[in-house]
């Protein structure tokens, strides 16, 4: 190609096309739903081979397929875990997995200096590369920087939050957070504009490019966009016929120990202690994270909270959307945050939401849920029972959202990141960059 190219990563929603969508793949995948909209001789789309440690092109009609399909996850079934496999047989076969491993990095260093390996994403002067999804924990930075260097390409990251850097003990892997650090090291270094997804984010970014002494280039806070209500909503399979006669509280997200979910199930357990026997059920979906495998067995063996507590691991936009619609109203009640997208969702469907009151979340919210220190357990409990106790308070709190929310939809967040990458790509053109 003749002309600079913008290089779009799809290797987020391309790894992760069979799982539940999730704030960094929904990202992605309307950040490359923008990026149809240019001239194809202008775009390019690539993905990381983590077995060979190389970059290759992906064809537009496949990254097409990617998103026509994102949305529409397999399925689990409900708390569903893969079945434990021998521990000899999974000995083996890790050793087998990294003798491969090994086999195919050597074969991957030896193809990057191969020309007329045509598969590979090879930058020239001028080109931009984006970044855009969960690529910190699938990107070798190491790799990338060479393939910058050599090529001459900017860089352009959407930063979602830098947590690993700031809470490093709440990730089980000691690898996965080396691996962010060195990648927003790179950013911080080396982008010639960085996104981040709220004033948070951006803070936080800054502060950690002055600790490697690092002074970041072009900054820009875009928000992330949120779901309509679906018109074609669909409840999950296999609910408790009772679920709305008796109504159910809803909270969203990664199952994991930042996310305060023994807050929750320690609420629950209080309610049934106190013989609240008719308090509405709690339903958490959510995929199963870092750190809490003793917290899901609590969940699922302790008789007083495993009749009330639903843990739904898989659901499809079509069962999320109704599920918000349908809920007296949604928890969020994370320690940190680099956005809060469930949040939003709760907001864009006028369901109220208690969340937290740290980081971006109430920069999310636009001031209009209820915000609580994610520690005060007392505090929750007594705002969690005022709205069971007095309807009025949810009916004021809806129509305050439904007077006061500004929605801003993905089709929002995909035409401004495209605008702001498009811009860049103008300004390097011109020999600004």
């Amino acid at each position: 190609m003749g002309s600079p190219v913008i290089w779009f990563d799809a290797t987020t929603i391309k790894r992760l096309r069979n799982q539940s969508p999730a704030g960094l793949s929904r990202a992605e995948a309307h950040s490359l739903a923008g990026a149809l909209k240019f001239d194809a001789e202008r775009v390019g789309f690539s993905c990381y081979n983590r077995y060979q440690n190389v970059m290759e092109k992906l064809a537009r009609s496949e990254v097409e397929a990617l998103l026509a399909g994102y949305g529409h996850s397999g399925r689990q079934g409900h708390g569903a875990r893969r079945p434990q496999k021998n521990l000899l047989l999974r000995a083996l076969r890790e050793i087998e997995r990294r003798i491969r491993a090994g086999s195919r990095r050597t074969l991957g260093h030896a193809k990057q200096w191969l020309p007329w390996d045509t598969k590979l994403v090879r930058f020239n002067p001028g080109d931009i590369f984006v970044l855009s999804g969960a690529t910190w924990d699938m990107v070798d930075a190491t790799v990338l920087e060479k393939m910058i260097n050599r090529g001459g390409a900017c860089l352009v990251v959407l930063v979602a939050d830098m947590i690993p850097w700031r809470f490093p003990h709440q990730y089980q892997s000691e690898q996965a957070v080396f691996r962010f650090l060195r990648l927003a090291e790179l950013a911080a270094r080396r982008a010639s504009l960085v996104l981040s997804i709220s004033r948070t984010t951006s803070e936080d970014f800054v502060e950690f490019a002055s600790s490697v002494g690092v002074k970041p280039g072009r900054m820009e806070v875009i928000h992330l966009g949120a779901n309509a209500p679906a018109p074609q909503a669909r409840p999950p399979a296999g609910m408790p016929e009772d679920l709305l006669s008796r109504g159910y509280v809803l909270s969203v997200s990664t199952i994991q120990v930042r996310k305060n979910h023994q807050l929750l199930y320690q609420l629950w357990r209080r309610f049934a202690e106190e013989g609240r026997d008719s308090i509405p059920r709690l339903v958490l979906v959510g995929s199963h994270g870092w750190l809490t495998d003793d917290l899901l067995i609590q969940i699922r063996t302790d008789p007083k909270v495993r009749d009330s507590i639903i843990v739904l691991n898989s659901v499809d936009d079509m069962e999320l959307s109704w599920l918000y619609g349908h809920a007296k109203f949604t928890l969020y009640p994370s320690l940190y945050e680099g956005w809060g997208l469930p949040i939003v969702e709760s907001l864009q469907h006028s369901t109220p939401c208690l969340a937290s009151n740290t980081s971006s979340m109430p920069e999310a919210s636009q001031g209009l849920a209820t915000h609580l220190d994610p520690l005060d357990f007392m505090t929750w409990r007594q705002e969690i029972i005022r709205r069971f106790e007095d309807p009025s308070v949810l009916v004021l709190e809806t129509e305050w959202i439904r007077a006061r929310f500004r929605p801003r939809s993905w089709q929002d967040f995909s035409n401004d990141f495209a605008d702001r990458v498009w811009s860049l790509a103008n300004s390097s053109s011109n020999g600004v960059v």
